[in-house]
């Protein structure tokens, strides 16, 4: 082991740096080293030039300046490491190395499994099932009708099923074709929580009809882009501008989210799954991401055998500590495929105990001939 993997090891000694990385590294240091100049002070004095010997009562004074050099040059040493072997993010911990091993097999897996094929006038079809819980009050006369006294205040909730499709046609500059159903119920927890999502499914039938839209370009009249990924202004599908390094490409998510999310980690794992979840991202690219999860803190295996929508895969989570929420993603470490993502609270609120899945989502992907032209999946 060389003295630039010794030193990366006080952090991490799961994953030794590239020879490419090393190399850059030391580089970086010689070039350090050749620009200070103790050497040369006297090099103006010239060949012939004598000196008095050192007094002894100058040498503690001469061993002080020695140390101190060490010292600025095993500064320079950390600072010069950091910043060209381990990145900015290099110095966080990493996720625990079990679910580490966990991302590189995902990732590796991905690059070997190319991306489907979509030909002349056919469609990348993007199909999303996803869950998600609708909190609020209960209205009085709901509360009369089913015997319960509440105050306007006290929170209820309950859980809605979701179902949207994104047919991507081969030509992206063609129209996107995007289908939305409404809400409706999917899961309740007691008498207030039932009649709660029965007052909400009305409003949303009313107000939040099936509907299917075609975008140009996969471009909305407002000019925000369909799917992609946050680009600290809006989304983007440029995926190109973003590097492949998974250190590089973490410490580019914290810069696009800046302050955003309770904490810098978690809203980076979040912005992650969304890049994911939105079904357009390209093999290279999903298997830098996750290998750029594998260097956050906190990141641990919170389920072996998860089952979302009826795949299993292997969840790998992060608890928010601010909210006692955990945040996970679900792969197939053997293909690499993204199976969802979902979140779940620890502490309970509202109708919800301690544990429940308040949200998920599920994504398939898959090559089709055309794309509908009316809403009729919803109905199905």
């Amino acid at each position: 082991m060389d003295e630039l993997t010794l030193l990366r090891s006080t952090r991490d000694d799961t994953r030794d740096p590239s020879p490419e990385v090393l190399a850059r590294g030391r580089s970086a240091l010689f070039a350090r080293i050749d620009s200070e100049t103790p050497i040369a002070l006297f090099a103006q004095l010239g060949d012939d030039t004598a000196f008095a010997p050192i007094k002894a009562r100058r040498r503690r004074r001469t061993i002080a300046w020695a140390g101190f050099s060490a010292l600025g040059a095993a500064s320079v040493t950390v600072a010069l490491v950091a910043t060209n072997v381990l990145g900015f993010a290099g110095w966080n911990g990493g996720a625990d190395p079990a679910a580490a091993s966990v991302l590189s097999s995902a990732a590796a897996a991905t690059v070997k499994v190319s991306d489907p094929v979509v030909g002349p006038g056919q469609y990348l079809f993007i199909r999303t099932d996803g869950v998600f819980a609708s909190t609020g009050t209960l209205k009085a006369e709901d509360a009369e009708r089913i015997g319960e006294e509440i105050l306007p205040s006290d929170d209820v909730s309950a859980l809605e099923k979701t179902h949207d499709e994104l047919y991507v046609p081969a030509d992206r500059s063609e129209d996107w074709v995007s289908i939305r159903c409404t809400r409706a119920p999917f899961q309740t927890f007691g008498p207030r929580s039932e009649a709660f999502a029965e007052q909400e499914a009305a409003v949303h039938e009313e107000y939040e009809p099936d509907t299917i839209r075609r975008f140009p370009g996969g471009t909305t009249p407002s000019g925000v882009t369909i799917g992609g990924y946050f680009d600290g202004l809006h989304f983007s599908d440029d995926y190109d501008a973003l590097p492949r390094d998974p250190r590089q490409l973490l410490d580019r998510i914290y810069e696009l989210n800046g302050n955003f999310g309770p904490s810098r980690d978690g809203q980076a794992l979040q912005w992650i799954i969304d890049a994911l979840r939105g079904g357009t991202a390209p093999a290279d690219f999903r298997a830098a991401l996750y290998k750029a999860v594998a260097e956050i803190p906190g990141v641990e295996i919170t389920e072996d055998q998860a089952a979302l929508n009826g795949t299993t895969g292997i969840a790998i989570g992060r608890v928010e500590t601010t909210s006692n929420t955990r945040y996970d993603l679900i792969i197939d470490a053997e293909t690499g495929q993204f199976i969802g993502e979902r979140e779940v609270t620890l502490d309970g609120y509202a109708s919800f105990p301690a544990g429940t899945a308040t949200s998920w989502t599920a994504v398939t992907t898959t090559v089709v001939t055309s794309a509908p032209t009316d809403v009729a999946i919803c109905s199905e």
